[in-house]
């Protein structure tokens, strides 16, 4: 009888704990769901602020931006978000400006069933698919707060859309015969899309031709790490490091979500295997803060820190698979958390100096993520433990990724990315190449160094900010120097050799490479070669010339918010950073600051950091420079 207690008192403790696991898992998805939920509402209440009443019919429903004083035309991405908090506070603000938003869509629409991606300034519609997949969200979730006449106009409008993408294979078809690459986020999309659509419109031309679109892109995963590939336009031969076009950003808050939510509709596991292992690729990339560290991928001239200027989100993709994988939760907990500091005044800022260093927040920013947190909203609450780090997290060392010839290491508080990528996008010079430190992160200071464009460009202006200030320069550290008004460096050289030795304390990486332009031209005086040591330990990064050709010089533009406190010397600069110091000592050359703005810095709008310029000049008979970064 005693044993009988016994058993039962242990099987009513184990039924408890499990109760009490369970209630404390649904209070973490709950917590991260609150959170989220109201900055959505805080975003949006903002945003409706800035939506025109009664000023012009060509203007009414449109919403304005205040850093680029006009109505973008993917503003109808807004009616998911608005429509949720509509069902959710049943409020009627939000129902209305909903329908006012799409009716001043009515701007962007064309005869042949695409939006335009803004009024007069681009008329490209391959954005058609996100505005599809937006308004078919707020259908399926919220359509019965409508009235019978606004939700079959949705709908008609839905069928024209999908009826577009199925005419367009140039912009949505992965077969590419006779056509060049169009950026793989469009095809990854329209699976979801043209699937979705299908089967609410009764439409079955439009899921066929999803299947095959997924079909085909099962041959766009890179063979070794699973990235997905096809952001660029050179899909058919890999680069000499072994290459293919990949940007992090658009696979993440765009292709893999899509991919998902299409996957799991049409039950297509294959396609799901494959997106399930380029997801867990792709999270090694992001930072223990929650910043996606896109530094390195084909189109990081669209990289915000926290994601991408007008791509979605990666929340609800993410979470879809949460269930096999917890860290995704805590994944998304940290971005939200950096979504939050990157906010002022209701809206969400192009990087994480940008207020401070007086430039105004772009309200696409603020509306396109709206929309991913709200996609991750609607989906049901999962009861998982939350209590699994992302990758990043852990002292690994060193990982490297071969189809992007690029390594992450992780030693102590330090976290750095070093490349040697060299699939270029369309233009020249959108990230670095030629053997770059592209990220260096430390767990107190934050970043440290952060790429850029090697040379800042509008590529594509009506989805990027001008730079207003008199100071722009790259902010990746390289060799360079200038000849005629022109830079040379190593950041755009394609034959750079990188050789990684691991160390007693650390790893060792040799940079053998070369100075040339941002097309890849020497200087009038011929090939100027370069080799650059770069030791990672636990301790910090030693940087070391030991043969500096005449004039080159290392540049260094170290992350400062006007904020923090910086102390410059010959042989020493020192930034205060959140309780501690961070120090790059000169024990070979010495220390100059290059010109900057009145604030004592240069902002660069791409990721949004403020930095430092320092210029590190090698002593004048020795030709060296040695240089350490410590932070204490």
């Amino acid at each position: 009888m005693r044993s009988l207690i016994l058993v039962l008192l242990l099987l009513n403790a184990l039924f408890l704990s499990a109760q009490e696991a369970t209630n404390n898992n649904l209070s973490f998805d709950n917590s991260l769901r609150t959170e989220s939920e109201k900055l959505l509402t805080e975003w949006m209440d903002t945003f409706l602020t800035y939506q025109c009443d009664n000023l012009h019919p060509s203007l009414n429903g449109g919403v304005l931006c205040p850093a680029c004083a006009r109505i973008h035309g993917r503003i109808g991405d807004a009616v998911l978000p608005l429509m949720y908090l509509a069902d959710k506070t049943h409020k009627e603000k939000y129902l209305l400006a909903a329908k006012r938003l799409m009716a001043w869509m009515e701007n962007v629409h064309l005869p042949n069933g695409s939006w335009m991606n803004d009024v007069h300034v681009s008329d490209w519609n391959g954005t058609t698919v996100f505005a599809s997949i937006a308004l078919y969200e707020a259908l399926h979730y919220h359509g019965h707060l409508l009235d019978d006449s606004t939700r079959n106009h949705w709908k008609q409008r839905l069928i024209e859309a999908g009826e577009f993408m199925l005419a367009t294979p140039f912009i949505y078809s992965r077969k590419r015969e006779g056509m060049r690459n169009m950026n793989v986020n469009y095809s990854a999309s329209a699976t979801y899309a043209l699937y979705a659509i299908g089967e609410m419109c009764n439409r079955p031309d439009f899921q066929k031709e999803a299947r095959q679109i997924a079909a085909d892109l099962k041959n766009f995963f890179t063979e070794n790490d699973t990235f997905l590939y096809g952001e660029g336009p050179n899909i058919g031969s890999k680069t000499k490091n072994g290459c293919l076009p990949v940007d992090l950003l658009y696979n993440v808050e765009e292709s893999l979500p899509n991919m998902v939510y299409y996957a799991l509709m049409a039950k297509d596991t294959d396609l799901l295997t494959l997106v399930d292992r380029s997801m867990a690729t792709h999270l090694e990339f992001m930072l223990p803060d929650g910043a996606w560290d896109n530094s390195w991928g084909t189109r990081s001239f669209k990289w915000t820190y926290w994601g991408g200027r007008t791509s979605d989100g990666f929340m609800g993709g993410y979470y879809a698979m949460a269930a096999q994988h917890p860290e995704y939760l805590e994944a998304i907990h940290r971005n939200i958390q950096l979504l939050k500091k990157a906010t002022s005044e209701g809206l969400l800022y192009g990087g994480m100096h940008y207020r401070v260093s007086g430039i105004a927040p772009c309200i696409h920013h603020t509306f396109g993520h709206a929309k991913a947190i709200t996609s991750f909203l609607e989906l049901p609450p999962l009861n998982i433990t939350s209590s699994q780090e992302p990758p990043r997290d852990k002292t690994y060392g060193l990982k490297y990724f071969k189809d992007i010839h690029t390594w992450l290491i992780s030693q102590g508080p330090w976290r750095a990315t070093f490349t040697g990528y060299d699939a270029e996008y369309k233009i020249k010079g959108t990230h670095p190449m030629g053997g770059a430190l592209a990220m260096l992160w430390h767990t107190q200071a934050g970043p440290v160094f952060a790429a850029t464009m090697n040379q800042y460009q509008l590529i594509e202006a009506p989805n990027m900010q001008s730079n207003n200030r008199k100071y722009i320069m790259g902010g990746t550290p390289r060799i360079e120097f200038m000849q005629n008004g022109t830079i040379y460096s190593n950041l755009d050289d394609l034959n750079t050799d990188i050789i990684c030795d691991t160390e007693k304390n650390g790893y060792r990486f040799t940079v053998n490479t070369h100075l040339v332009d941002i097309n890849q031209n020497a200087p009038a005086q011929g090939e100027i070669p370069v080799t650059i040591y770069y030791t990672y330990t636990q301790q910090g990064l030693e940087i070391n010339v030991e043969d500096c050709y005449d004039a080159t010089y290392l540049m260094l533009p170290v992350i400062a918010s006007p904020a923090e406190e910086v102390k410059v010397t010959p042989p020493k600069a020192s930034i205060n950073k959140d309780g501690g110091t961070l120090s790059i000592t000169c024990t070979a050359g010495h220390i100059e600051v290059a010109p900057t703005d009145q604030d004592g810095r240069i902002f660069n709008p791409v990721p949004g950091f403020s930095f430092v310029p320092l210029r590190i000049i090698p002593n004048s008979s020795e030709k060296k420079i040695r240089i350490n970064i410590l932070f204490r």
